[in-house]
């Protein structure tokens, strides 16, 4: 036997060993496997009084999550009020929607075979046709271009559309509107 061959097969024997005992390692700390094999014990339910750490942390998150479902959120004043950071603030209620729920108005019309309009009554939109009812009050009697008739117990109420303020329809006439001529682009 010679040297060389005794010192190559006890090298090999050391990185046979160290392979072992680095997979081991690996194993062990893959499938967590605890160093005391003692402790564990198939029989016995694991519970919070053994690991005083763990029942701390528990305790910590069941507190900030009680804080959090009895926080109550409060505002002093509107945040969406304008009037605070805009100088002489007004809602615009001429010919806008900010008019008061319970009143009647006229939103548009459409005139053509058969006749129809929107009318905005308590805060809500109708699309209506002549007979129809509006809130099972007012009867639609005549839809006229601008204007509707309605009927209510025998007492007549005109609705007339009301232009908003600043609006000049010949300003916004376009080369795409139905109702203006071609323009000359030469």
């Amino acid at each position: 036997m010679n040297w060389e061959s005794l010192i190559r097969g006890l090298a090999i024997l050391a990185a046979v060993g160290l392979l072992v005992f680095l997979g081991f390692s690996v194993y062990k700390s893959y499938y967590n496997i605890p160093q005391n094999f003692s402790e564990v014990s198939g029989d016995e339910a694991a519970t919070l009084d053994a690991n005083n750490d763990l029942r701390a942390t528990l305790d910590t998150l069941e507190t900030v999550w009680e804080n959090r479902q009895n926080f109550r959120f409060n505002l002093g004043q509107d945040p969406l009020f304008l009037g605070r950071v805009i100088k002489d603030f007004a809602y615009d209620t001429e010919g806008g929607e900010a008019e008061e729920e319970s009143a009647i108005r006229l939103s548009a019309t459409v005139i053509d075979e058969n006749p129809k309009a929107i009318i905005k009554y308590h805060g809500k939109s109708y699309v209506v046709q002549m007979g129809d009812y509006i809130g099972g009050t007012y009867r639609v009697v005549t839809i006229e271009e601008r204007q509707v008739v309605l009927d209510n117990k025998g007492k007549r109420l005109v609705l007339i559309s009301k232009p908003v303020s600043g609006f000049d329809e010949k300003e916004m006439e376009s080369e795409y509107s139905n109702n203006t001529k071609p323009r000359d682009y030469n």
